[in-house]
């Protein structure tokens, strides 16, 4: 491992299991998670992960066991898809306890990842679980996501019988088919060939990443009386000697990785028949790490850099590559036939992270990296446009600039998200390109966006023009001749009722003083009737003569009043 991959690795194995952020995904688990021994057997269990198709880089946990029934004899690593360790696995039968943390620099995915193999030997009876605690798988998304959301324990039963310590590790004691009880009904012939149905591996013609114990299953014609079985690695093997009895189906230990063969037959009162051979195909590594390179140097505007690369799998075989870059949706490219190097495009200008992932047959899978960043095209730039368009006018859009000599400028317009037009400009020898949009523009405000391209697909930043505002002109007029309507009928209200309150105040002034000169006329009358009493004349005269000026003053009084009420 070389020094870019173990600092990568160890930085993101320390954020990734230490500060990880949780998202459900894998599951970590033992194999085989139940079994019966005698006291003194060897038991091996296998640490295995199932990343459910997300990429992994690093594990950590504890494992609990108890320490009166079971003791540890080795925690062994070989095997491992984890090739660094940040804590080796290390155990104490004082506490009871199994725990590492490990990883490794390549991104892995597989639904039996083999973490660790633990060695127990049980020395005294009765119940045994060993759990997980304190767990954490995390992702090869450079993020240290937590992608540990489930942990299936084991429960081992120790019985008193007595076991060799020194022996081979015992292997599970799996339940015995259930047998059927019936009378047969005679044959006219020999049995025909078993069905077999085999729910964990399906398809006898496909590769699976799955070890577990497994179930098989068939029908059993009326004739059947009794049944045989064989698995091994051997693909024509044939049952030999006394039947197992008569059952419809039979459950097995988990397998190890490679192609297994399951033979099962039946027999009648004539004798027995043919042999099934049922295909077991088991690969839970993933294929084997490789490595990227590039022909360009890891900064270059070449928009197509040329990537060589190959994986190779030992057991199931190469299935395809997936190629992701900053996290696209990827591109998948069969490995049949596949010459070694794939040419990727990459216009857009910046850093790319590019992602290859190989995958077997099985479904695991192994991933690497590399980075390339593409230096942008010069940028183009605007000359002119026409900013204030209005929506009644036949005038177009214009708009003129500059850019590389004889590449093409990929031209959109918009207002807000929605694109009106995009189209290709071509760009003279001299460097210069013009547009014009003759359809007629909806009110509102458009951007326009340009971005230089050339012969080899290299692409410039996107540039964007000014805003341009598109409106109604007559309209606008119509809009300012209203507004000027209404302030004039709201000033002329004003006025009006203004001067209908000045009136009303005038004639209320009028009124009094026009009824207090009444008043003054009616006390000279009375003045004027109490001098006719008396003797003289001069009293008359006087009172009459005073009359005359009350009354001139009223006429003039009445006249000024009635000239203001009409200003």
């Amino acid at each position: 491992m070389n020094i870019a991959h173990i600092t990568k690795f160890s930085i993101t194995l320390a954020l990734g299991v230490l500060f990880a952020h949780t998202a459900e995904a894998a599951s970590l688990f033992l194999v085989p998670s139940s079994g019966e021994f005698g006291v003194g057997a060897k038991i091996t269990v296998d640490l295995k992960i199932d990343s459910e198709g997300t990429g992994l880089n690093a594990g950590q946990a504890t494992i609990r066991f108890p320490k009166e029934t079971l003791t540890v004899t080795s925690v062994d690593k070989t095997g491992s898809t984890f090739n660094f360790w940040l804590e080796e696995p290390t155990f104490s039968n004082e506490d009871g306890v199994i725990s590492f943390i490990g990883g490794t620099p390549y991104g892995m995915s597989g639904a039996s990842i083999q973490v660790l193999r633990i060695t127990f030997t049980s020395k005294g009876s009765g119940t045994a679980p060993v759990t997980i605690v304190d767990a954490a798988v995390t992702a090869s998304d450079g993020s240290g996501t937590n992608i540990l959301s489930k942990t299936t324990d084991a429960t081992f039963t120790i019985s008193p019988r007595s076991g060799t310590p020194a022996a081979p590790s015992a292997p599970v004691i799996v339940p015995a088919p259930t047998q059927i009880v019936r009378e047969p009904t005679p044959a006219a012939g020999l049995p025909t060939k078993p069905a077999l149905t085999v729910p964990l591996y399906s398809n006898s013609t496909e590769w699976y990443n799955v070890i577990n114990t497994f179930t098989a299953q068939w029908g059993l014609p009326s004739d059947i009386s009794g049944v045989a079985t064989l698995l091994n690695r051997q693909p024509s093997s044939i049952p030999e000697g006394s039947s197992e009895g008569l059952f419809d189906n039979k459950t097995f230990n988990a397998l190890s990785d490679g192609i297994w063969y399951l033979h099962v037959r039946f027999r009648n009162n004539i004798g027995w028949g043919p042999t099934v051979h049922y295909r077991l195909a088991v690969d839970t590594q993933p294929p084997l790490p490789f490595e990227i390179t590039s022909r360009e140097s890891e900064m270059s505007d070449v928009p197509n850099p040329t990537l060589s690369f190959r994986a190779s799998d030992a057991l199931s075989g190469v299935k395809e590559y997936q190629i992701r870059v900053n996290n696209e949706p990827g591109i998948v490219i069969p490995a049949k036939n596949f010459p070694g190097e794939y040419q990727l495009h990459l216009a857009n200008p910046g850093k790319h992270n590019i992602t290859i992932k190989a995958v077997d047959l099985a479904g695991n899978s192994i991933e690497n990296n590399i980075e390339h960043e593409t230096i942008p095209l010069t940028a183009p730039s605007f000359t002119f446009v026409t900013e204030k368009l209005y929506s009644d006018e036949p005038k177009g859009l214009t708009v003129k600039g500059s850019a590389l000599p004889s590449t093409e400028i990929l031209f959109t317009l918009k207002t807000g998200e929605s694109v009106v037009t995009s189209t290709t400009l071509q760009v003279d020898t001299q460097g210069n390109w013009e547009y014009t949009f003759s359809d007629l523009l909806r009110n509102g405000t458009y951007v326009v966006s340009i971005q230089n391209r050339d012969a080899r697909g290299a692409l410039s930043f996107v540039i964007d023009s000014p805003k341009i505002t598109v409106s109604n002109r007559y309209g606008t007029v119509l809009i300012l001749l209203f507004a000027i309507l209404i302030g004039s009928l709201a000033a002329g209200f004003w006025f009006y009722k203004t001067r209908r309150e000045k009136t009303a105040l005038r004639i209320d002034v009028a009124e009094s003083d026009t009824a207090k000169a009444f008043n003054m006329i009616k006390a000279d009358i009375d003045k004027l009737d109490k001098a006719r009493t008396t003797e003289t004349t001069v009293d008359d005269e006087f009172i009459t003569q005073k009359m005359r000026e009350n009354v001139k003053k009223m006429e003039t009084y009445v006249k000024k009043e009635i000239i203001k009420a009409k200003e």
